[in-house]
């Protein structure tokens, strides 16, 4: 498990955020069993989905500029105030990470269990990927691994870490977002727009043609 924040951390971009409201909210579930918890990310419709091994992530456009993928969860036998949500990604080859700290209040719902809010993104770990200037190569359309740990109040814990591919897909913004978080970006350069690479597994024209001679 990730250490989030003090001298064991491998990011610069450590983001601390202790904003969450006054909150009274009952306990979620059962206070004699261990945390359950799924992560969730926004999407680029400004919804948020449940992830799994393999899930593609948004590369999202936040207020504060740059790039951010937004890391909630749903989680349940735990307190839901004052929980603190640690998010980050890290470069599968080079082991780098990037992070963000937050506290929150988790929403309960019907089913048991507490979750960020859509509707506000200080709920998410707001983590920063882009300029990218820390990954070995694109953030985009490669694997990386993510790794969310929720903390409550009286110290229950769960940490999940999934294999996820981040996706520049948030509309009338892809051609930056490529730009920005390509591998070897410099800081302040030009952003020309996206031309993806050439497809390596379209046939090529004159091994078709000799295939269908002789026949």
């Amino acid at each position: 498990m990730l250490v989030f924040a003090g001298g064991g951390c491998t990011s610069d971009d450590t983001q601390l955020h202790d904003s969450a409201p006054a909150c009274q909210l009952p306990f979620l579930g059962d206070k004699t069993k261990p945390v359950e918890l799924q992560l969730t990310a926004r999407d680029s419709l400004g919804k948020s989905t449940v992830l799994r091994d393999g899930s593609d992530l948004s590369i999202l456009f936040p207020p504060q500029g740059g790039r951010v993928i937004f890391l909630g969860v749903r989680a349940k036998n735990l307190d839901p105030c004052t929980v603190r949500l640690n998010g980050a990604i890290r470069d599968l080859s080079t082991r780098q990470v990037r992070i963000d700290n937050r506290t929150i209040n988790l929403v309960p719902h019907a089913d048991g269990f507490g979750t960020s809010v859509d509707s506000d993104i200080s709920t998410f770990s707001n983590v920063p990927v882009c300029p990218n200037q820390w990954a070995s190569a694109d953030i985009f359309d490669r694997p990386y691994q993510i790794e969310v740990t929720v903390v409550d109040k009286d110290g229950r814990s769960a940490t999940q870490k999934l294999t996820i591919t981040p996706r520049c897909n948030e509309s009338g913004r892809e051609d930056e977002c490529h730009c920005i978080c390509k591998g070897g970006y410099i800081l302040g350069s030009h952003c020309d727009p996206y031309v993806p690479p050439p497809d390596a597994g379209a046939p090529d024209a004159d091994a078709s043609s000799d295939a269908t001679d002789g026949g």
